[in-house]
């Protein structure tokens, strides 16, 4: 979904909701750290002979530019500070940005290793270490980083445990990933939805027979937020996100069929959390239908949004969703499109205190080529009816009772 859908499904109150959803639901856990890797190119050829003197000059200056920006490398300075206080100083050095080089892991490893840390200090430091760790491993310690984070998975500290087992987890899948979460769980260092938040990470980069026991066991755990992530990952289309694996998948299926996002039980409420996450699961749904009946998921999304007893919310959420453009545009005058649209708009203008459902719902006609012809407008009035007569007060007693 694009920025714009979710900043207006954010409007007021729903602000605070997408900002601990985008956390707590989706992918893994976000470094802030820097992208900027200079030596994944200088570590390539870096023995060869040169073509050119062009592509020499070019090394040379990588080098120059890395060895700069250890120069700065923000953890060179860094005093270990007990408690609250060295925490908050090391995540505000994660969140400028420490460069995954060779430097940052050799102060970050040191750090860990210096003895001289405290709690505090070491929850900061997972996330730290989970950032410096790449593909192209360009610190040149990625297995000492792994290492480093496995053991900590097993600290007597709960937090520090925690962090370190879902930050191991989403370096991608390693052989014994999952007793490594499944030891956090039987600990207590992760709750039931930490652990198959976990569990749907590894999914991608797992071997296929790995996949598939995960997929069985967060299908059998009918968890939902490890059904968000999932749905998310089917919907992206992509490989390495195992997108052919979820679509083909029965039990992703199954999984999908027991987690169908909820709305509030207040039909007047709008929470961007559940729209965003029925409009994933709408979307995941229709596609494995898609590739199992051959009917275009277009069709099969339609279908289930006319289906007797639809919450309108949910018809409001799919059709103002970015993924619902081709869908709008394409609608003739009286299709059924049209149709579910002026349902949508009604519930919209039943709730006219939702200042969320009117944005969408204008934003979902801005696309329409054919949008629903405007309807009245309730009123709210007094009410109307006989007019009771006052009941009368009665007179208070000019004795007291007994005398």
């Amino acid at each position: 979904m694009t920025s714009i859908h979710r900043i207006l499904l954010a409007t007021g109150c729903v602000a605070g909701i997408l900002v601990l959803y985008r956390n707590h639901f989706l992918e893994a856990p976000q470094t802030g750290l820097s992208t900027t890797r200079p030596e994944a190119s200088l570590a390539t050829g870096i023995n060869s002979v040169p073509s050119t003197n062009g592509a020499a000059e070019y090394r040379a200056s990588l080098a120059i530019a890395s060895s700069k920006i250890d120069e700065q490398n923000p953890l060179r300075a860094y005093q270990p500070t007990s408690g609250i206080r060295g925490r908050i100083a090391l995540e505000d050095l994660y969140a400028r940005g420490i460069p995954a080089t060779p430097k940052s892991a050799t102060l970050a490893l040191g750090l860990l290793h210096s003895g001289k840390l405290s709690d505090d200090e070491k929850i900061a430091l997972t996330a730290i270490l989970y950032g410096l760790h790449n593909r192209e491993n360009t610190s040149g310690a990625n297995q000492d980083i792994a290492l480093e984070l496995k053991k900590m998975a097993y600290d007597a500290n709960k937090q520090i445990a925690h962090d370190a087992a879902v930050y191991y987890a989403a370096l991608e899948y390693m052989p014994g990933t999952e007793y490594v979460l499944k030891d956090a769980l039987r600990n207590d260092a992760l709750d039931t939805d930490s652990y198959f938040r976990a569990m749907a990470h590894l999914i991608p980069s797992a071997p296929p027979e790995k996949r598939k026991e995960f997929m069985t066991e967060i299908r059998a755990s009918k968890n939902s937020l490890a059904s968000s992530i999932l749905a998310n990952a089917l919907n992206s289309g992509q490989d390495f996100n195992a997108a052919s694996f979820l679509k083909s998948s029965d039990d992703m299926a199954k999984l999908l069929r027991d987690t169908e996002p909820p709305f509030d039980e207040a039909v007047g409420k709008f929470g961007g959390v559940d729209a965003l996450r029925y409009v994933d699961w709408l979307r995941a749904s229709a596609t494995i239908e898609s590739t199992k009946t051959g009917r275009s998921v277009n069709d099969i999304i339609v279908s289930q949004l006319s289906a007797p007893g639809t919450d309108a919310r949910k018809v409001l959420a799919y059709l103002s969703s970015p993924e619902a453009t081709p869908l709008l545009e394409q609608s003739a005058p009286d299709s059924q499109v049209q149709k579910l649209a002026a349902i949508a708009r009604l519930h919209s203008n039943q709730n006219p205190g939702n200042i969320d459902m009117a944005l969408l719902a204008d934003l979902m006609e801005a696309r329409m080529t054919n949008p629903p012809p405007a309807g009245p407008k309730p009123v709210f009035g007094p009410p109307t009816g006989p007019v009771m007569p006052p009941t009368p007060t009665p007179q208070a007693p000019q004795t007291m009772p007994g005398r």
